[in-house]
């Protein structure tokens, strides 16, 4: 499950969650006050942040990179998760 930390009121945080919205992917949201970041996430994690399992990511390039490689994830997992139709070896189709 993904969580998104973020403080109450954050454009920052918001256009993140407009994103994985987009992609229609789950999350859980958390929110965080500036005192509380260090002591759950660590020291230097800024908000908004993303937890995928072990996988911390903060900061705008990081975030931005992490939500480009989940859109590509998903993206081929769509396609190959349909009910397409397939050729089969002797030529014919579904």
């Amino acid at each position: 499950m993904i969580t998104v930390f973020r403080e109450a009121q954050s454009q920052p945080a918001d256009i993140v969650e407009a994103e994985l919205r987009d992609m229609v992917i789950g999350f859980k949201r958390v929110i965080l006050t500036s005192e509380e970041v260090s002591a759950r996430l660590g020291a230097d994690v800024g908000l908004p942040a993303i937890q995928d399992g072990a996988r911390i990511v903060s900061g705008t390039a990081e975030l931005h990179t992490y939500l480009k490689e989940l859109a590509d994830f998903y993206h081929d997992w769509h396609m190959y998760q349909g009910d397409a139709c397939y050729v089969y070896d002797n030529g014919q189709n579904c």
